[in-house]
């Protein structure tokens, strides 16, 4: 069995632990598509809201915090100003949060490598970079101990699912008329997904987590681009516990790159869930594993008032492979107010 040097994947810039009740609580928004000149206001109020509602213990920001359109970002200097709004309400309250990237966050020449060490640089991010040597930037496993900060008892997985399949062709040197399917039931999208490499990192990993404790380790994991996983369970809603809304195709790749058979053959990984497809916000059971959507938080891109929002992953200490989910959103809270 491969040795796995742990170090790296055990030091979080500030240490997450379950709270003296023995609960976790984590919030996840995605597609704020923010930028030069883009709504922050609304944005930064909207996110305050549901933090003053949900009271988490992390907030994971889930891919397309930036772009696409007129109010995209091109320099270091733009995104240290977005982020300088977006993560006020998380620094100002002491919460860590973290991110990973989405299809567009990298679109107008402004790498996710060269934007890693900006989002790193503010105190209450425990977002990492990950290794070097495999695909994408933001690949990382976040422990969360428990209240006396001895054990891992759960771990949350943040994994790059890239852009496009014409990044994916130029990078494995495909020809350029290869084409991709869709089932007709899904978005007939060129979307990447996670790379094999990636997956052998999270194998990888998981199993020296489990022999590092001792035991398996349950987790969650998320990234922007949904698995074809997330497809299938629409096509079977009354088997799968299908719960919430989808009003758009789900958009994932059209290659099936295994993550979810990975996840089920290791044991560990209990839900899964992204962002991407904006007016989508549901939840479902496969296999054991819960897939999923967690809305949007855009006031400018492809949204519905009444989805705008985040949703809750509710972790205890006693039963941590038992994730309780569900949807807050901003018009509950705000009100008409929070629509506009």
């Amino acid at each position: 069995m491969f040795e796995k040097d742990l170090s790296y994947d055990l030091q979080t810039k500030i240490p997450l632990k379950f709270r003296e009740d023995g609960g976790f609580r984590i919030l996840m928004v995605s597609d704020i598509h923010g930028g030069k000149g883009y709504a922050k206001e609304k944005t930064v109020r909207a996110l305050q809201a549901l933090l003053d509602e949900v009271k988490p213990d992390l907030v994971l920001l889930g891919g397309d915090i930036a772009g696409p359109g007129v109010i995209h970002i091109e320099t270091a200097e733009e995104l240290k100003e977005m982020l300088d709004g977006l993560s006020a309400p998380m620094e100002n309250a002491g919460i860590p949060w973290a991110h990973v990237y989405g299809n567009h966050d990298d679109n107008y020449g402004l790498s996710n490598a060269e934007q890693q060490p900006i989002y790193e640089s503010y105190p209450h991010c425990v977002s990492k970079a990950g290794p070097a040597d495999i695909s994408g930037v933001g690949n990382y496993v976040l422990p969360i101990y428990d209240a006396e900060g001895k054990r891992i008892l759960f771990n949350v997985f943040g994994l790059d699912s890239h852009s496009g399949l014409l990044e994916f062709r130029e990078e494995f040197g495909l020809p350029a008329n290869m084409r991709f399917f869709q089932p007709a039931s899904f978005t007939q999208s060129s979307y990447d997904t996670v790379h094999f490499d990636q997956m052998m990192w999270y194998w990888q990993t998981s199993c020296a987590l489990e022999k590092h404790e001792g035991a398996k380790i349950p987790a969650l994991m998320y990234m922007h681009i949904p698995l074809p996983e997330h497809g299938l369970v629409t096509m079977h809603r009354d088997d799968c516990e299908f719960e919430g809304g989808q009003l758009e195709d789900v958009a994932c790749a059209p290659l099936n790159g295994g993550l979810f058979s990975a996840c089920l053959q290791r044991g560990d990984v209990k839900a899964i869930f992204c962002g991407h497809d904006h007016v989508n916000d549901f939840s479902a059971e496969y296999c054991g594993i819960k897939l999923g959507y967690d809305g949007f938080l855009s006031y400018h891109a492809c949204h519905k008032n009444l989805i705008r929002g985040g949703r809750v992953f509710e972790i205890s200490a006693d039963d941590p492979a038992k994730i309780d989910t569900y949807m807050v959103r901003v018009h509950d809270i705000l009100g008409d107010e929070g629509n506009s």
